[in-house]
């Protein structure tokens, strides 16, 4: 009884140890990129807010999106008018120019927030490098989620007629819209 007495308690002991101490060893590291993860993130959805990109583009000699190279707009064309929308209660808007602001806000909210607690708790809850793993199968799906996507808001601004988003003189305007 003694000698199980003595092996679970050593058992209980070195699995606190281990816990203990990977978290307390890799807290520290993991406690400047949250940090700076959830002040870069909260800087940027304030300057976001506050200047419209429309204004901020026109200070720029070029146009600064997908759509005036290639003629069709990216996953990510029209994001930055959209979240500046949504941030500022425009939900039609923002639905408008780019309905992926939403999921996109949300992960962000989401982030934050996890960091935040993870920072106050001093541990980490969700270890991201264990949940991300990179397999040729998910690479793949991941690619042709992101393709599915890519069509999908193609098709939008396509069928209606974004024309801030469209370039009619790009090659791949002429090549896929007749």
């Amino acid at each position: 009884m003694n000698v199980l007495a003595n092996e679970n308690s050593a058992g209980a002991h070195s699995k606190n140890n281990a816990t203990l101490g990977a978290d307390s060893e890799s807290y520290p590291c993991c406690l400047g990129p949250r940090f700076a993860f959830i002040t870069s993130a909260s800087a940027t959805l304030l300057l976001v807010r506050c200047i419209d990109p429309v204004v901020a583009g026109s200070w720029l000699p070029f146009h600064p999106t997908c759509g005036a190279i290639t003629g069709l707009p990216c996953i990510f064309c029209g994001m930055t008018r959209a979240l500046h929308l949504l941030l500022n209660g425009d939900f039609i808007g923002a639905i408008y120019f780019n309905w992926l602001a939403f999921p996109f806000l949300g992960a962000i909210i989401f982030l934050i927030t996890l960091f935040a607690i993870e920072i106050a708790k001093r541990r980490v809850i969700w270890k991201l490098r264990v949940s991300f793993r990179v397999t040729r199968r998910r690479l793949t799906v991941f690619g042709l989620g992101l393709l599915l996507l890519w069509t999908l808001q193609t098709y939008l601004a396509v069928s209606q007629h974004k024309h801030e988003l469209l370039n009619p003189g790009g090659p791949l305007y002429a090549l896929f819209v007749r």
